[in-house]
Parts: structure tokens; C-alpha cells; sequence
């Protein structure tokens, strides 16, 4: 017994010991000594529902980066043309037999169909800079230029001199509220030559040469948009009100009583000028001389209010990043001599800021480029739920994860209930591109015929089981999961010939790249579709309640992922030759799919999805890998028992790049504005896997190699499923 007790402190001590997180979290501190250029990612505060980015002023001075919000959305004008919303139904595709109405762009109404596709878009909320001598501060007038992010208080620092004198700028998000805390210090404060700089720039038409925005907003309409000072008495407040169309917004300004400020309009109202909706905030004294400080906070907020003290705002914000270091899970690689540990360490420490910042929600999930940029209007995409939130839950972050599901869900119920029978199925058919605020599936080749985003809800639903294995957890889930079943049952189409029931076609699986017209049975969604009506049949044995026979007769009659020469191929109807077509193999990441992020489930056999693995190892080479390619193979390769192959693909530094903020650069042919932040996540989602296992398992660190160079410490992390 007592050899047993401490072989299990020695384990302890290994994988589960105190880990000293502030010295790990702050060693990977970002520190730039270089301008950066519209090409560079900003780096960032913010809290999940509200991000503000920088340039190297600690504000957003020389490049126009975002500050972007969870609320913040705008609809454009609507076409003139004639063409009218209400015309909008769809487009027919003949779906075993009988018409049916898919969200796809109608070529008969292509302004309606764009409309519909970029509409609501998220909006730039305004730039905050600065401003000397009367213009925009420029990056020539800038020189000595250092910022440093200090990751474990979420505080960016940054130091330049103009003209030779010191400007020193600290900046601070607040985790309650859509404010950030600045504070200026220089000697060109108190001569007037420094000022603080606000600005407005108006939502673009979004046409699709807008379809991926750097910067969201431009100056071109001056007189589409208003902006003006709210009268107010308080000697320690300002507000500027800001409407476009429908939608309307505050920023609340305010300073503490002995450093009084004043905010000034640079051009009058009606102003046809690009400065015409910008302001200056400058310190203020009756006496001869300025203070050399500015110390302001600006909250942005739909209605007019007054905002907290910068000192308030400085200390709630470092106290909640601390406590986010402190909770949940953590992975200490500091003590491996391998040489790629380091590396690896710091996309960690990294990631975890951006998802806390980008990815922290309540109640939506993230789109691509986070609270940064505008990748496909702002909107996020439903199939991508799992890769952007399930690492909240195995490393034991559950609040956040809990933060965003079932809300999501429940939110698009309606509309999704709608959406099927619409098209003639029962239950909720989840959109694909889609916004919060309307529900709406944006209209898409793709967008329309994807299926992979229907089953995610029960794969979601059973991380949230497993965290809290609870009747409540049960009730909570059971409706919005009753949908998607219903929904999931009531589309296989029953093959009278084969006796199976197939998918599709017209559908378009995980990898968008095969003919939607011709593709049955994608070999992923079978199995996909499989493992979630198991799971919505054992939530309702879980809860006491009978199981509908529909659910039960689809999923055990479903049609097998198919196969060719004992290797399963992407979707029913290809032959051996689809191993040499570049357009699938080029990424074939569906099947690699079958075995690791996907739980066991009857409908895959693990000895053919080995042997897949393996031929994908051969085809799918580095130089075609991208996006979130590099952590689904990581989780494979752990999953088949291939640690080194699993540990090969998160470490492929010459090909996988992070860059020195820690994004996770997506490579390949897309166009989409950086960051990536689904590699980011997945990534994350990865290590978790990888150092705590998966349910079933049962060795430490199963995705690590075992040759002495990984050093493995962790704590809280969950098992996946």
C-alpha cells in the first residue's frame, strides 16, 4: 500500500503538480521593436464580446484597425433595382423526386441574393488615435517605437518618441463591459501639440469586393451617417451619439475630476470631408500650464451612460485576467529538452489569450477572424462551432463554453424549425453562415447544401454531459437536441433498393470540394450522423423517456461510410482512382475525421479507418495542409496510437506558421483577413487531447512520444470525448 501511495504522489508530482503559471504565462509576453503595417495582426484587448486593436500607439493612430463588439451590426440600404426580399425563396433542386427550396443564390435575383448573403454585417464601433500638431499622427513621425503585451494582467505598453519627446501609452480592456482604459503620458500633452483623436468611418456597401474586410469601414459617405457631442454638465464625462440607419450607439467618455479633459468636433455637423465625424479629446486647464497626462475611458454602448473611472476599468481588468490564468486547465511543456517544446509552450500561452479575447461570447460563437476583422461580413459559421468553442470544455473552462450553449441553439430554434418544414422535413435544420440576429442562412453554393454543422449540437451536448453529468445538464439540452434528431431522421431518405437510408445528394461535405449533385453518402456525415442519433437516444434513456422509433430505424439502417479496396473513400460512387484526383486528395481531412474527433460509433470500423489513416499519411502532404488540417491530424495520430506522427504535425513549424502575437495563420488558397482563429482553437483543442486523453484511453500524454524529451506537466484538463 504504501509503495502504491507514492507511485501516485511520483504520478502527481509528473502530471498533475503545482505549476508556477505566472512565471510560464509571462515569459511568453509579445514585445514588438518594429512598425507594424496593415499586413501585421494588431494586437489586442478585449473580453470575448468586445475587442479593441492596436497599432503601435497602443491605439489605433497610423492604421485604422477595429474596435468590434457582439451588438455591433448594420444593415445596408436595400437594392433599388427593384428586386424585393420578399421575393426571395431559394432555389428548387430536385431532391429524391420532389422539389425543394435550398438557401443558394438565385441568379434571377442576384441583388436580393448578395443582400441576403452580406446582411446584417458587423460594424467598426470608431478608431481611437492620436493626434499632433493639429493632423493625424503618422508612422514617420514615429521613432524608438516598443509595445509590449503583458499576457498575465492583459495590459499593452507602449513607449515611441515624436520630435524627440517620450510618449508612453497604456491600454486595458474591461471584462464586464465593451470599455477600454487608456492613459497618455508625454510632455506634447501639456504643450498641445498631443491630442487624442476619435474617429467614425461608415459600414461599406457590401458587395462581395467586400467580402473580407481588414478594415471594417470607410470614409467615402460622409452624409449617410451622423455623429454628434450630447450636452452634458458633468465636468468628468463626455458623449459622442453615433447613428447609421437603424442602428445607434454611444461612446461614453469619462476621466477622473482632476485631470478634467475636453472633447471638441474637428469638422462641423453635415461636413461632406473623410474628418467629418472626427473629435479631439485634449487635456484641459484653466491654469497656465496642461497636465502631461491623459487618462480616459471610452465605453461603447447602445445607450448613453457613464462609464467607470480608467482606474476602475485598470484594476477589475487585471484581476480577471488573473483569475482566468489561475482557473481551469494548463500545460507545462517548460521542462522538456526537446527543441520544438518552447515553440510549442508559447502558441499555448498565446492561444489561450486570443480565445478569451476573441472567442468568449455570450451566447455566439466567434466567426473566423474573431473580434480582429471581418471575414465573410462579420458572420461565423455553424459547422465550425466545435472547432472554436469544444476546447472550453477539456480545459475545464466550462463557464465559457456553458456562456454559449445550448443559448445558440436556442436561439436559432425558431428559425431553424421554420427552415425545415419550409423545405419539407421535421424538426430544426441548423443554418450554415449565419448571424444571431436574424437566424438567417445566408444564401450559398455551399452554404445551402453542407451537412456536418446539423450533428455538432450532440457532440456539443455530451462534452456539457460530461462536465456535469446531471438531470439538469439533461433538461437543459433536451429540446434544441430533440430538434436536431427529429430533424437528422427525417432527411435520410430511405433507399427502397438498398434497404439503407442515404444522405443527399445535393450535398456538400466537410471539405466543400466534391460534386454536390452526384454526392451521396459522404462518408463522414453517415458516421457523424450515426454517433448523434446514438446520443440522442441515450439522452432520452438518460432522462427516463421513450425514444422515437424514427430515431432508431435511421440509425441502425443508415447506409455504411463507403469503402473501396477495404479503404473508406469520401462519398459513395468513387473508385480507387480518387486516390490520384488532385481536387480530393488534396484535402482529404473528412476521413482523417472518422477516427479521433469523431467518438467511436458502429458506423466505422477501426481497422479500415487505420488503414486510411495511414494511406492519407502518404497523400496528403505537408505543403497541402491548412487552417485547422494540422490539429485534426494531430488528434487522429494520437487516437490510432502514432504519437510521433501526432506530435509531428503540431510542431511542423516550417509549415504550420504562428506568427509573433501567436495567431495561427491559415495558409493555403484563402483569401479570409487574418487571424485564423479556428487554428488557434483547434489547436488548443489538440494539446488537451493529447496530454489528457480521450475517453478511453489510459496512459498520460497519449498523443506525446514516450523518448524522453517531452516533460509533461498539467492540470484540470478533461478528457475528450
Amino acid at each position: 500500500m504504501a509503495f502504491l501511495l507514492i507511485g501516485l504522489v511520483l504520478l502527481s508530482d509528473l502530471a498533475l503538480g503545482k505549476i508556477d503559471r505566472q512565471s510560464i504565462v509571462s515569459k511568453y509576453n509579445v514585445k514588438r521593436e518594429r512598425l507594424i503595417d496593415n499586413e501585421t495582426t494588431p494586437l489586442q484587448v478585449g473580453n470575448g464580446n468586445f475587442a479593441f486593436n492596436v497599432d503601435n500607439t497602443g491605439m489605433q493612430t497610423f492604421l485604422p484597425f477595429n474596435t468590434l463588439s457582439s451588438w455591433a451590426w448594420h444593415n445596408d440600404t436595400l437594392p433599388v433595382n427593384g428586386e424585393s426580399l420578399s421575393d426571395y425563396h431559394g432555389v428548387a433542386m430536385i431532391t429524391h423526386g420532389r422539389n425543394v427550396s435550398y438557401d443558394i443564390p438565385d441568379p434571377e435575383l442576384p441583388e436580393i441574393s448578395q443582400w441576403l448573403i452580406s446582411n446584417p454585417n458587423r460594424i467598426n464601433l470608431g478608431r481611437i488615435g492620436l493626434r499632433y500638431q493639429g493632423a493625424t499622427l503618422s508612422a514617420f513621425q514615429i521613432t524608438n517605437e516598443v509595445q509590449e503585451l503583458d499576457l498575465w494582467n492583459g495590459v499593452i505598453t507602449s513607449t515611441f518618441e515624436i520630435a524627440g519627446e517620450s510618449v508612453t501609452v497604456v491600454t486595458q480592456s474591461d471584462f464586464e463591459s465593451d470599455a477600454v482604459a487608456f492613459r497618455v503620458e508625454s510632455e506634447l500633452l501639456a504643450s498641445g501639440d498631443l491630442e487624442v483623436e476619435l474617429d467614425f468611418p461608415y459600414p461599406p456597401i457590401h458587395t462581395t469586393k467586400y467580402k473580407y474586410e481588414v478594415f471594417a469601414g470607410v470614409y467615402d459617405f460622409p452624409l449617410n451617417h451622423t455623429t454628434s457631442i450630447v450636452k452634458n454638465c458633468r465636468v468628468d464625462e463626455a458623449h459622442i451619439y453615433h447613428e447609421l440607419q437603424e442602428t445607434k450607439y454611444f461612446v461614453n467618455l469619462r476621466w477622473p475630476v482632476d485631470n478634467v479633459l475636453g472633447l471638441s468636433r474637428v469638422e462641423p455637423a453635415n461636413s461632406t470631408a473623410i474628418t467629418a465625424h472626427r473629435y479631439t479629446l485634449s487635456a484641459a486647464s484653466k491654469s497656465r500650464h496642461r497636465p502631461n497626462t491623459i487618462d480616459f475611458t471610452a465605453h461603447f454602448s447602445p445607450d448613453k451612460r457613464t462609464a467607470e473611472f480608467p482606474s476602475s476599468i485598470r484594476q477589475r481588468n487585471s484581476k480577471g485576467w488573473n483569475q482566468y490564468w489561475n482557473e481551469g486547465g494548463f500545460v507545462d511543456l517548460t521542462s522538456s529538452s526537446n527543441s520544438k517544446a518552447d515553440e510549442l509552450q508559447r502558441r499555448i500561452i498565446l492561444s489561450m489569450y486570443h480565445v478569451r479575447v476573441n472567442s468568449a461570447a455570450k451566447g455566439q460563437s466567434p466567426q473566423e477572424s474573431g473580434l480582429m476583422n471581418n471575414g465573410w461580413y462579420g458572420k461565423f459559421h455553424m459547422e465550425m462551432v466545435v472547432w472554436h468553442n469544444a476546447h472550453w470544455s477539456t480545459w475545464g473552462r466550462q463557464k465559457y463554453f456553458d456562456n454559449i450553449f445550448p443559448e445558440l441553439y436556442e436561439t436559432f430554434l425558431p428559425s431553424s424549425l421554420a427552415r425545415a418544414k419550409s423545405m419539407g422535413w421535421e424538426g430544426a435544420r441548423w443554418p450554415k453562415m449565419t448571424e444571431t440576429i436574424t437566424g438567417v442562412s445566408s444564401p450559398g453554393g455551399i452554404n445551402g447544401l453542407l451537412l456536418w454543422q446539423q450533428p455538432h449540437l450532440m457532440y456539443l451536448a455530451e462534452l456539457a454531459y460530461q462536465a456535469s453529468p446531471t438531470r439538469g445538464t439533461l433538461k437543459k439540452w433536451d429540446t434544441v437536441l430533440s430538434a436536431s434528431a427529429d430533424y437528422m431522421a427525417s432527411y435520410a431518405w430511405k433507399n427502397e433498393s438498398s434497404g439503407h437510408y442515404d444522405l443527399g445528394p445535393p450535398s456538400y461535405g466537410v471539405t466543400e470540394n466534391t460534386p454536390p449533385a452526384e454526392t451521396l453518402n459522404l462518408a463522414y456525415e453517415i458516421a457523424y450522423w450515426r454517433y448523434g442519433l446514438d446520443v440522442a437516444r441515450e439522452w432520452k434513456r438518460r432522462l427516463g423517456q421513450s425514444v422515437p422509433e424514427k430515431w432508431t430505424t435511421v440509425a441502425e439502417n443508415l447506409a455504411p461510410p463507403p469503402q473501396v479496396d477495404g479503404l473508406y473513400t469520401v462519398y459513395e460512387g468513387l473508385n480507387s482512382s480518387w486516390w490520384e484526383n488532385s481536387k480530393l486528395n488534396g484535402d482529404p481531412r473528412s476521413l482523417i475525421m472518422l477516427q479521433g474527433i469523431l467518438p467511436d460509433t458502429p458506423a466505422v470500423d477501426p481497422d479500415v479507418a487505420l488503414k486510411t489513416a495511414d494511406k492519407i499519411w502518404e497523400v496528403w502532404t505537408d505543403d497541402k495542409i491548412r487552417g485547422w488540417g494540422r490539429p485534426v491530424l494531430a488528434i487522429n495520430s494520437a487516437r490510432i496510437g502514432n504519437p510521433e506522427r501526432a506530435i509531428y504535425h503540431l510542431t511542423a513549424y516550417d509549415y504550420w506558421s504562428f506568427d509573433d502575437a501567436g495567431f495561427a495563420v491559415r495558409g493555403g488558397d484563402g483569401d479570409t483577413p487574418p487571424p485564423f482563429i479556428p487554428g488557434n482553437a483547434g489547436f488548443l483543442y489538440a494539446v488537451a487531447y493529447m496530454v489528457a486523453g480521450w475517453n478511453g484511453s489510459k496512459v498520460d500524454a497519449p498523443g506525446f512520444p514516450k523518448d524522453g524529451t517531452w516533460t509533461i506537466k498539467h492540470e484540470g484538463l478533461l478528457k475528450a470525448l
